[in-house]
């Protein structure tokens, strides 16, 4: 089966060569989670996702929801050569007989056919309970669910999105059209527009825990809220692992079964650890 070609306004696009870092350079885990890529909008720190993706390889890879903006499509879709890139680098992983496993989230559950389209013949699932190396049984979902909004009814939820779509703009805007301005008055309108676009995706930690309770496992690993979290809710594990809009984080296992968030910086292909 031939590669996928990546959608350019409704076009078939060749592909080329991707440059590809030595097997020797690139860490290997036993599972890595990535998450809210928002492919299909200027927002996607695609550059940034590609880097981490060529410096690194898993036995598991899950993609847990917002993989492409399907609530973009339109005037508004956005899809530059990184975003191509990615989408290739993404079926090299498949070559190199990496297992992937794509979760729809609320952006991406009405786009699946384009996610097939784009990566191939991945396996979906809403939900996934995966055990770790140490033994825990982690619930992995893209954590929309837990979402009051959309508990509420979907077009609740699709206001929602519409609100933070509107509030990652203004930041979008605010950053690149003026990235001069410092002092008190940026900061405090960047932590504003940061709380706000939390705000409207955060969810309870008791939706967690009910979550938890009901499947019968040790812990939840999710994205949706664009906010990276490693920590216990009770008895519970709860871990998010953030985004490639604003966070450029990760989840991996080590092969000890491990779990940690990682952020990645392209620029000096430096891995921070965050947990």
């Amino acid at each position: 089966m031939k590669d996928a070609r990546v959608f350019e306004r409704g076009s078939l696009d060749t592909m080329a060569p991707a440059i590809d870092a030595s097997p020797l350079s690139r860490k290997h885990f036993r599972s890595i989670w990535i998450s809210d890529f928002h492919l299909g909008t200027a927002r996607c720190k695609a550059q940034s996702l590609l880097d981490f993706l060529r410096h690194h390889t898993a036995d598991t890879l899950f993609m847990v929801g917002d993989v492409i903006d399907g609530w973009n499509v339109g005037p508004g879709w956005c899809w530059d050569a990184a975003q191509t890139a990615v989408v290739e680098e993404l079926w090299a992983w498949r070559r190199r007989g990496t297992r992937m496993i794509f979760m729809p989230g609320n952006h991406d559950e009405r786009s699946t056919d384009m996610v097939h389209t784009l990566f191939g013949a991945v396996e979906c699932h809403e939900d996934i309970i995966h055990r770790t190396a140490e033994g825990r049984r982690m619930l992995v979902t893209h954590g929309h669910q837990f979402d009051g909004g959309f508990q509420n009814g979907w077009w609740i939820s699709l206001i929602g999105s519409l609100g933070y779509s509107a509030a990652m703009r203004l930041n979008l805007w605010y950053n690149r059209g003026l990235p001069s301005r410092r002092g008190a008055t940026h900061r405090m309108l960047r932590r504003q527009l940061k709380s706000a676009v939390h705000y409207l995706v955060d969810f309870r930690d008791d939706q967690v825990t009910r979550a938890a309770r009901h499947r019968k496992v040790d812990g939840v690993i999710c994205g949706h809220t664009h906010k990276p979290d490693h920590r216990m809710i009770g008895p519970i594990l709860y871990i998010n692992d953030g985004d490639w809009v604003q966070s450029h984080t990760a989840l991996v296992e080590e092969r000890s079964g491990i779990l940690r968030l990682v952020r990645w910086n392209e620029t000096t292909t430096e891995k921070k650890e965050t947990r």
